[in-house]
């Protein structure tokens, strides 16, 4: 028989004392540790294979929820477990919606740490959600939420599909015929104004985080989606 691999675990905590009993313990347990006292360290060992890491908040350069952020947004990134000393619900419900797979207040016990490490490496590996990415807007189809740097907004699914016509060719104008063949599946204009009502809806949401102005609607022609400065193509 061959050997069984071992689960990998990185723990990302700046605090030595708290880190060595987590090592050894998870090592005494079977696992394939490493430690990154801070958060740069960590993000540099981020491309290397895991099946959980164990995350603390409070770090000394980049903080957790940099992390997790960096993490949800550029891989398809295993299970995390939060360490915190911050017990608020809503601080916990935030790192859920982060993209967090549990949380876990300090201080703790080693053998509950244990129990929650075990069910998270018995989940499935994480699926990508798909999703568009143009100069630091990225749309989640299977979320349908749109973030920028500004933060997010939930879309309805009819406004994620329009904003993906829209995103999978920034700058082009797209006629309203296209438009309502790839999100209504129509191939005639109908009575109701479906095109305009889901596009002022769009055009509002994206206002909240920052690019109202980068639905361009270009008259007798169609729409696309660009920054203003950026010159559109037919």
């Amino acid at each position: 028989m061959g050997r069984v691999k071992k689960s990998r675990i990185l723990v990302v905590e700046d605090e030595a004392d708290i880190a060595d009993s987590l090592v050894d313990g998870l090592t005494r347990e079977g696992y394939d540790v490493k430690w990154a006292a801070d958060g740069i360290s960590a993000r540099r060992l981020f491309s290397e294979d895991w099946d959980l890491i164990i995350l603390d908040l409070m770090l000394p350069d980049l903080s957790g929820e940099n992390l997790l952020n960096y993490l949800s947004e550029h891989s398809d990134y295993p299970s995390v477990l939060i360490l915190s000393a911050k017990n608020a619900m809503s601080d916990k419900l935030a790192l859920f919606r982060q993209g967090c797979d549990d949380y876990l207040t300090k201080p703790f016990l080693f053998e509950e740490l244990l129990v929650r490490v075990q069910a998270l490496l018995r989940r499935p590996p994480r699926v990508r959600t798909q999703h568009l990415k143009f100069e630091g807007v990225e749309l989640f189809q299977e979320t349908n939420t749109l973030k920028t740097a500004n933060g997010s907004v939930v879309l309805t699914p009819k406004e994620t599909a329009l904003l993906k016509v829209l995103l999978q060719t920034p700058g082009r104008i797209i006629s309203r015929k296209e438009i309502l063949t790839a999100v209504w599946g129509l191939t005639h204009e109908p009575e109701a104004n479906y095109v305009g009502i889901h596009l002022f809806k769009l055009r509002k949401k994206l206002a909240e985080v920052g690019h109202g102005d980068w639905l361009r609607t270009v008259k007798f022609t169609g729409y696309s989606f660009a920054p203003p400065h950026q010159e559109l193509a037919s």
